[in-house]
């Protein structure tokens, strides 16, 4: 993390173009999230050009050129071969969504991530496969597949409760559930079946800690970590439910196995989660999962860092946008 400030200053400072891809609107009952309007804070000042796509309506026109509008715009943003497409976590909603990034990757748009690296990390199970790919260790977990195979499942798990039960799409610690017998799991699914027959789910073995860990990676190298503690009557760490956050020093083997882990998902921008070992400096982290799109509040806070700046200036680089 120490060289990452030469990592920056390497850049060219060329002025380039964003697309902020974010289902949310600027206008109306979803407000912009934090991190969508900290990349407008951060890039008009350098001098880049940057259009907050309202994804729900968003069209592309060919004509003469690519541009870019929203439902409620008529002059549109010009995509030239210097843009770079920030995508948000809620673009993985929709189908409709998703086919917006095609559409920009076709192009040729930098794209921070490509829909294969988003579709691939809002899976748990999928992202648990891809991670399995590159050896990495993480907690046991199991598929299951529908309402009469919880208890097959819980088998093939075959580890002490509690246990974790987790919806195969969810963020910010929603969509996760702490389990602690099995006539609570049989409870829980046959009341979330009968909510959505098609919801997903997923059972996974419970590491107990007083905290998890999240990586910022950029571009292959680590800018920044922080520790985020459990939080106090609950289970989870998310800093959107209330955890604290204090910056945390990587050991060198953690550093590894975060990059394999960005790498497994062919991440560009991402965070990696995990759980310290016991033994750090020896015994590998156990990794919980990728984010492709970071929020930022919680590891500015813990480290001091402009986050949103340095992913700005990195792309400030043409060599950095492909």
């Amino acid at each position: 993390m120490e060289n990452f400030k030469s990592f920056i200053t390497e850049a060219k400072n060329e002025p380039y173009r964003i697309l902020v891809i974010s289902s949310e609107t600027s206008s109306g009952k979803k407000p912009l999230h934090r991190t969508a309007r900290r990349f407008v804070d951060e890039a008009k000042p350098a001098g880049h050009n940057i259009y907050i796509v309202k994804v729900e309506g968003a069209i592309i026109t060919y004509d003469n050129g690519y541009k870019i509008f929203n439902a409620d715009d008529q002059d549109g943003f010009e995509i030239t071969n210097d843009t770079v497409a920030i995508v948000r976590g809620s673009v993985r909603l929709k189908k409709s969504y998703l086919d917006l990034l095609s559409q920009l990757e076709k192009i040729g748009v930098c794209m921070v991530n490509n829909r294969e690296t988003v579709e691939i990390s809002s899976d748990k199970y999928r992202t648990y496969l891809k991670l399995q790919d590159y050896g990495l260790t993480q907690p046991k977990t199991v598929l299951i597949p529908n309402e009469d195979t919880w208890k097959q499942a819980l088998e093939s798990l075959d580890t002490k409760f509690p246990i974790i039960m987790k919806t195969l799409e969810g963020s910010k610690g929603v969509g996760v559930l702490f389990i602690e017998s099995e006539r609570q799991i049989e409870s829980l699914v046959q009341l979330l079946y009968s909510q959505n027959e098609n919801v997903d789910l997923l059972i996974q073995e419970y590491i107990k800690t007083d905290g998890d860990i999240r990586v910022i990676i950029l571009g292959g190298k680590i800018i920044a970590a922080m520790k985020r503690d459990v939080i106090e009557g609950d289970f989870r760490s998310n800093v959107s439910q209330g955890a604290k956050v204090t910056e945390y020093p990587l050991t060198e083997l953690e550093v590894e196995q975060s990059l394999l882990a960005a790498k497994a998902v062919d991440g560009s921008w991402v965070a990696v989660d995990f759980i310290p070992s016991k033994k750090p400096k020896k015994d590998p982290p156990f990794i919980l999962e990728v984010n492709h799109s970071p929020g930022t509040e919680g590891i500015e806070e813990a480290t001091g860092k402009n986050i949103v700046k340095d992913v700005v200036d990195f792309y400030s680089n043409s060599d950095n946008r492909y």
